[in-house]
């Protein structure tokens, strides 16, 4: 009698079925094996309990997607993405599912198909045996690109981002429906400072996931902060503030998006102050749009650094440094650049200020 409970006998039942014969050795390559065996279901009830378990998913409920997914397992024994799902909601739910769950796949006899190697690969403890038993199988079947996807994320991990990129480039090549392959690509690209290349990525992960809004917002601020790309960054921008209404860093996004109106982008920010007093950022870019953009002679410097000192000391007063580039900002630069305002202007009055002194000369 084959251990363990109905849904998971009848898993090794059909897989033991699938296999015919096990063997232990390896496949000739003849050439790329067909990606889609491992992300189409050919069974109508496999499919329609995989359709039923995403649904299940997508409400954040295990509990109902559970027995869809094993019932998913046993009927499409090579659908990869059900497989992941019922390993991740296994672990999530912890005790005797996931002993079940790991027994089961630890326990699964190889066949002709990296699958059953791949998922015993996916639950070793260390990234040294996840490794060895990713390179047996590419070894093997090296037009697997889920095998090629999670050798490129141990290398990412581990630091090796330039080996890492280029097996993001084999899953790609050998499964161009691997989307995450793409976008992750795209943001080691980014770590990087590759972001002409990352661009591109992003590009199309978009294009074949526009649902993705993590994604989208990764992409605006690469196209806004990084490469200054305003008017392709705008229609995404559009949808995503769309989907997430009222997100003030989605405003600050606008507002750095409309640097080119220095007006309209002070007025945005201090629409962000208005609702959050604290917001620090906002606070340092009205300075710097009034102290580095906005003069372009001594009369404007008188004009706008008024301004500017208001705006950096109402920094100052709210800051709560979180990384090395605000500490730097609040220890180092803002001092200066109120020193090299007093220079000009004469020493500061040392009276507190409020957002309504961050206002556009003559508003107000």
């Amino acid at each position: 009698m084959i251990p363990g409970s109905p849904p998971q006998r009848a898993l090794l039942s059909a897989l033991l079925l699938f296999a015919g014969a096990c063997t232990t050795g390896a496949r000739p390559v003849e050439g790329a094996i067909d990606p889609r065996v491992y992300s189409e279901c050919q069974d109508p009830e496999g499919a329609a309990a995989w359709q039923r378990a995403q649904q299940a998913l997508a409400r954040s409920d295990d509990d109902a997607a559970l027995p869809h997914l094993q019932l998913c397992t046993q009927r499409c024994p090579d659908l990869v993405r059900a497989h992941l799902a019922y390993q991740d909601v296994a672990r999530r739910k912890g005790g005797q599912v996931q002993q079940a769950m790991q027994d089961f796949y630890l326990s699964a006899p190889e066949r002709d198909s990296p699958v059953p190697a791949y998922l015993k690969a996916r639950l070793a403890e260390t990234d040294y045996a996840r490794c060895n038993a990713l390179d047996a199988i590419l070894a093997r079947d090296p037009s697997f690109a889920w095998g090629h996807l999670s050798r490129a994320r141990v290398n990412r991990r581990q630091g090796r981002l330039l080996q890492a990129i280029d097996m993001f480039e084999d899953a790609i090549v050998h499964d161009r429906s691997l989307h995450e392959a793409r976008l992750e690509r795209a943001q080691v690209l980014a770590e990087l400072g590759r972001e002409e290349e990352a661009a591109v990525d992003y590009r199309a992960y978009l294009k074949a996931m526009p649902e993705d809004l993590a994604a989208m917002r990764a992409f605006v601020t690469l196209l806004l902060y990084r490469l200054g790309r305003t008017r392709e960054a705008l229609p995404f921008l559009d949808r995503l503030e769309k989907e997430m209404p009222g997100s003030l860093s989605l405003r600050m996004d606008r507002a750095a998006a409309l640097w080119q109106r220095p007006k309209e982008s002070i007025e945005a920010y201090l629409g962000i102050l208005a609702v959050d007093p604290k917001m620090a950022r906002a606070a340092w870019n009205i300075g710097m749009l009034y102290y580095e953009v906005l003069p372009k002679n001594e009369a404007d410097r008188r004009r706008f650094w008024p301004k500017a000192r208001a705006a950096f000391k109402l920094f100052l007063a709210v800051v709560e440094p979180s990384d090395g580039h605000e500490h730097f900002e609040s220890t180092l630069a803002v001092p200066y650049k109120l020193v090299v305002i007093a220079e000009l202007l004469g020493p500061d009055s040392g009276k507190p200020v409020s957002v309504e002194d961050l206002k556009w000369p003559g508003d107000g």
